[in-house]
């Protein structure tokens, strides 16, 4: 069978459409064929019809264009490692985001295609939701955040912590504030990212203070989805592979929007008679969110706190959850001096003491948390 042929529409050479990038429509309907990407490149530059917009496509002129002199040439400078060369395969050209990239070979463009496929799987299956509450105050519940944030992210997982708290506990644990918190999110609509503030690699943070009474007064006086606010402000947010909640110890309106938004809780129980207690309502609040509102959320694990073997009531609580929840109870966080005197120092138990027991009972709890997450989504 006879090869069709082409003739390219800047050096007249005749030859086979192979690639995607080699044909393209300009914007008065004509299509323009380009045998070599350093022919499609020559016609942007001298303002031949511009092509179409189409995968593996030379995209606008933007500040990452080549100079006209390596355009000129037939040439481009490679985004890793800077050293100029002619286009000759469609790999070596990539649209990221508004942007073209050029890459000389296939170990310069690597590092970049898998950034990319990873910030793609994320954008599409969204972070896991996360609300540490118990509505009993005590229990640990923003050690566990601070420090289960802290091991996600150094685990290479992009995580966000929202304070729900007025008291503000995670941005003094974490050293970390943020002149926007979360009342700007819920009352004045402000895009979420532009209030969360980087307090370590991998590891953002929406901070709260005493403004978050306002923000329940507010809440308050709605009609009608005062539930589902923080659920609808943070729904288009996926650029994160965790997102966990520091709820009040509290019954609130606040407490109400995060289980609405959350997947799963980790209920913090210290090994105390009152603490169990305490767990029973957590369970007729979470009844009600999946009756009344809708929302399916599920307990990832509870967590016994403040454990010490050597007293028979921190055996009892266990041995009395483990009764109930069964697999549900996770291995106890010790009591520990040292995860009490972190947040005074600004720093999480694994940068304050990585040796301690707090420190290796919450990496035990990240490796949980994660391994539960993947198993999420690979059902989902």
């Amino acid at each position: 069978m006879a090869v069709s042929l082409q003739g390219c529409h800047i050096c007249g050479r005749r030859f086979e459409v192979k690639f995607s990038f080699q044909v393209q429509r300009d914007p008065q309907g004509l299509v323009n064929y380009f045998c070599t990407q350093a022919c499609q490149l020559k016609a942007r530059s001298s303002g031949a019809p511009a092509p179409a917009a189409a995968p593996m496509t030379a995209a606008p002129a933007s500040p990452d264009m080549p100079s006209p002199e390596v355009m000129e040439a037939g040439k481009v400078g490679c985004k890793t490692c800077g050293k100029n060369f002619a286009l000759r395969y469609a790999f070596q050209q990539v649209n990221v985001g508004q942007r073209t990239e050029y890459f000389c070979s296939m170990e310069c463009r690597s590092p970049v295609i898998r950034d990319l496929e990873t910030r793609l799987h994320r954008s599409r299956r969204g972070p896991t939701r996360i609300a540490v509450l118990n509505q009993k105050g005590g229990t640990g519940k923003t050690t566990t955040t601070v420090n289960l944030a802290a091991g996600l992210a150094a685990a290479g997982k992009r995580t966000l912590v929202i304070d729900l708290d007025a008291q503000g506990h995670v941005g003094v644990s974490l050293g970390g504030k943020g002149e926007r918190s979360l009342y700007h999110i819920i009352v004045e609509d402000l895009p979420p990212e532009q209030c969360a503030v980087p307090v370590r690699d991998n590891l953002d943070m929406i901070t709260a203070n005493e403004t978050l009474a306002s923000a329940e007064i507010f809440l308050a006086r709605l009609n009608e989805g005062r539930e589902r606010i923080l659920s609808s402000r943070m729904d288009h947010v996926r650029d994160y592979d965790f997102i966990l909640l520091d709820c009040g110890p509290s019954l609130s309106l606040l407490n109400m929007n995060a289980l609405t938004y959350a997947d799963h809780i980790i209920v913090p129980v210290s090994c105390d008679f009152l603490s169990l207690v305490g767990v029973k309502q957590i369970l007729k609040t979470l009844k009600n969110v999946n009756q009344y509102l809708l929302h399916p959320v599920s307990i990832m694990g509870i967590l016994p706190t403040f454990y010490d073997r050597r007293n028979k009531i921190s055996n009892e609580a266990v041995n009395s959850l483990r009764g109930y929840f069964k697999d549900k109870v996770l291995p106890p966080i010790r009591i520990n001096t040292r995860l009490k005197e972190a947040p005074s120092h600004k720093k999480t138990i694994f940068e304050y003491a990585p040796d301690s027991h707090g420190a290796r009972d919450y990496r035990r709890l990240v490796d949980y948390v994660i391994s539960q997450s993947d198993t999420h989504q690979n059902v989902a």
